[in-house]
C-alpha cells in the first residue's frame, strides 16, 4: 500500500515539474524578435483593422542623418527669417543628426541637432520689418545661419509582413537660433537675430533595405511656435518683435529624407 502511495505522489510531483518547465520554454518562443510579427494580436472580428507589425524592436538604438536642400523664391521668405513680401531668390542645406532609442516595441525617443544656411539675392524693395520699423534695400545680399535642436517621440506602423516597410510620426519639441545678415555694400549693414521654440508634428514613411538599416522620408505639417526678433542696423538696436505663429499644410521646404542605422 506504502509503495502505491509512494509512486503515485512520485508521479504527482514529475506532473507539476514538467508541467511548469513546458510552460516557460512556451514563453521563450513567443519572445522571439520576428520583424513583421503582429504586435498586437489581430482581432478577427474587424475584418479592416490595420495590423501594425513590428519594425523597431524594443531596446535597440538609432543614429541617422537627415539631409535637404532646395531653391526657393519669396513665397517662402519665412526661411529668411524676417523680410516679408521681397522678391527674394535663394538656396537653403539643412542638415539633421539624430540619435533614438526604442523604449517600446515600435515606440521611440530621441534628440536631434538641426543645422541650416542659406543665402541669395533680394531685389529692390521695402519691407515692413517689425510693425513700425521699415527697411529699404537694393540688391541685398542675404545669409542665413541657424542652429538648433529638440527632442522628439516616434511612433511606427509596421505595414508589411516582412518588417521592411512602415508609416511613422514626429511629436516634437525644438529650440532654434538664427542670424541673418544683410549686405548692401555700405557701411550701414544689417541683420536679424531670432530665437524661436516651436512644437511640431511630422509624419514620413520609412523603408529597410537591410535589417540594421532604413531609409526616410518626413515633412512637417504642423508648427506653433514662439519667436523673438531682433533687429541691429549699424550695430545698433533698432527694433524688438515677440509672438505666436500657427501654421499647417504641406511645404516642401519641411521635406527632407534620411539614412538611420539600428544598432
Amino acid at each position: 500500500m506504502m509503495r502505491t502511495i509512494t509512486r503515485i505522489l512520485m508521479v504527482c510531483l514529475m506532473v507539476m515539474v514538467v508541467i511548469p518547465a513546458a510552460g516557460q520554454t512556451s514563453g521563450k518562443d513567443t519572445e522571439r524578435i520576428v520583424l513583421g510579427s503582429d504586435i498586437v494580436p489581430k482581432d478577427t472580428t474587424k475584418q479592416n483593422r490595420l495590423t501594425n507589425r513590428l519594425i523597431a524592436p524594443k531596446g535597440g538604438w538609432q543614429c541617422g542623418l537627415s539631409v535637404m536642400y532646395a531653391d526657393f523664391n519669396s513665397a517662402n521668405s519665412d526661411y529668411m527669417l524676417l523680410l516679408q513680401g521681397l522678391n527674394a531668390r535663394a538656396s537653403m542645406l539643412k542638415i539633421a543628426p539624430e540619435a533614438a532609442y526604442t523604449f517600446k516595441n515600435n515606440h521611440a525617443v530621441g534628440v536631434k541637432f538641426n543645422y541650416m544656411k542659406a543665402g541669395g539675392m533680394l531685389d529692390a524693395a521695402t519691407a515692413d520689418l517689425l510693425g513700425n520699423l521699415s527697411l529699404s534695400v537694393s540688391d541685398v545680399n542675404a545669409v542665413s545661419n541657424s542652429m538648433g535642436g529638440s527632442i522628439f517621440q516616434r511612433t511606427y506602423i509596421g505595414i508589411d509582413k516582412q518588417g521592411r516597410f512602415g508609416i511613422f510620426w514626429d511629436y516634437i519639441l525644438g529650440y532654434t537660433r538664427a542670424k541673418t545678415q544683410f549686405g548692401t555694400g555700405d557701411s550701414g549693414a544689417s541683420h536679424t537675430v531670432k530665437e524661436k521654440v516651436n512644437v511640431a508634428f511630422a509624419p514620413g514613411v520609412v523603408y529597410f533595405p537591410m535589417n540594421n538599416v532604413s531609409v526616410q522620408a518626413n515633412i512637417s505639417i504642423a508648427d506653433i511656435s514662439y519667436a523673438s526678433t531682433t533687429a541691429y542696423q549699424s550695430g545698433n538696436e533698432v527694433g524688438v518683435h515677440k509672438g505666436w505663429k500657427a501654421q499647417a499644410g504641406l511645404n516642401l521646404l519641411n521635406l527632407s529624407f534620411g539614412l538611420t542605422i539600428h544598432l
